[in-house]
């Protein structure tokens, strides 16, 4: 059963063999019918996705969804979903609940870049089953989901950022050398006298330098609904899948509103880069020098611009210990990260096990003569042996 209900047979994307309601496939990068089969190409009006200035904000409302657009809303843990065409989201792929209410809310900005799935929910699904045999203590709650294959295919929202920047920064260099140096010695008879030994020292000189360097696509998470640590784990985005949003590219999938603002991501994504600008500075000193200390760096941003653009990702939600887990599997890579929390029954029963087989190993021992062995001697052994 489809988390999606895809059954209406009318709208712009309507299959032209039996009527249904077409959906993107990732194996095609076509409109499929998931009912006959029948694919259906389509293409972008250009490859390149704008980009627009941080000083004018997105609007409130966008028409360039250009689908039909509706969001629903999860009654159980909030998480919005901007829904095309005749697609609604029945299951929420964060929480697993069926809570799911239309809202009064607008779809908001409308995205500019997408980066299609990749994956089709069979690979995704051997990709997970594949993951799940690898931990083998795993609950059992984990492993009926991945026997139930309750995948859901979601774009998330992310904000991407381009930047020049530009930096001074100050510091020292420090250049190593062989220098004598002094020590004291006391020979048998108690006189002291001052000797030499080769030691390295470090030479410190101040620098004072320029840094340029762009930024293109710093990326920032356009929600905290998923751990980001757990996000981090199945990246990087192949940027060069990059393609400029139309509508038939999220057919048949959901979107995740983005919660958060255009400037709330700046101000992430600038620190990410004042990260990375230190880290720059640092190398360039050891560029030419053996050591370095970056202690005052001070940056001008310029030309800064974003996109809101959306990534595929499958999602599995599901409760343990009265939490929410989720499994993510990247829709364009098919990395796979999640919770996967040890069942201390199966850990009990594995511990019983392994008692059982020692118990029975010692009996066949005793049988075959262990008790010579043990409470005579050696030649108990040999006959058992023999």
């Amino acid at each position: 059963m489809s988390e999606f209900d895809l059954s209406a047979k009318t709208g712009p994307y309507s299959c032209p063999a039996c009527g249904g309601r077409m959906v993107f496939d990732p194996a095609s990068q076509q409109l499929k019918c998931p009912y006959c089969g029948t694919l259906k190409p389509f293409q972008c009006a250009r490859e390149t996705p704008n980009e627009y200035d941080i000083r004018f904000p997105p609007p409130e409302t966008d028409a360039a969804w250009i689908d039909e657009t509706r969001v629903a809303r999860c009654e159980e843990c909030g998480a919005e979903f901007v829904e095309t065409g005749e697609t609604r989201v029945r299951i929420c792929p964060f929480c697993g609940s069926k809570r799911m209410q239309e809202s009064a809310a607008e779809a908001g900005i409308a995205p500019e870049g997408v980066i299609p799935f990749q994956l089709t929910r069979r690979e995704a699904q051997e990709r997970f089953n594949k993951w799940i045999r690898g931990h083998i203590f795993v609950c059992g709650a984990v492993k009926k989901q991945a026997a139930e294959g309750n995948l859901t295919g979601v774009y998330l929202p992310r904000w991407t950022y381009v930047d020049d920047a530009v930096s001074v920064y100050e510091g020292k260099a420090g250049r190593h050398y062989q220098g004598q140096i002094p020590y004291t010695v006391t020979d048998p008879d108690g006189k002291e006298r001052t000797e030499k030994r080769s030691e390295q020292l470090t030479r410190w000189e101040r620098v004072s330098r320029t840094l340029e360097q762009r930024f293109d696509d710093v990326m920032i998470p356009g929600s905290e609904r998923l751990p980001q640590a757990m996000l981090n784990s199945v990246m990087p985005w192949k940027m060069s899948q990059l393609r400029r949003y139309v509508p038939e590219f999220i057919a048949g999938y959901a979107c995740e509103k983005p919660v958060a603002d255009v400037q709330a991501g700046w101000q992430e994504a600038q620190a990410m880069v004042d990260r990375r600008l230190a880290e720059l500075a640092e190398r360039d000193i050891l560029s030419s020098a053996d050591e370095a200390q970056v202690q005052r760096l001070e940056t001008e941003h310029h030309n800064i611009r974003y996109r809101l653009t959306l990534v595929p990702m499958y999602l599995n939600a599901y409760t343990y210990h009265k939490k929410k887990r989720h499994v993510l599997i990247n829709g364009q890579n098919g990395k796979v990260a999640g919770h996967a929390p040890i069942s201390p029954l199966r850990i009990a029963a594995a511990v019983l096990l392994g008692l059982l087989i020692l118990l029975g190993l010692f009996a066949l021992f005793m049988s075959r003569g262990g008790s010579d062995y043990m409470f005579n001697d050696l030649s108990g052994l040999n006959r058992m042996l023999l």
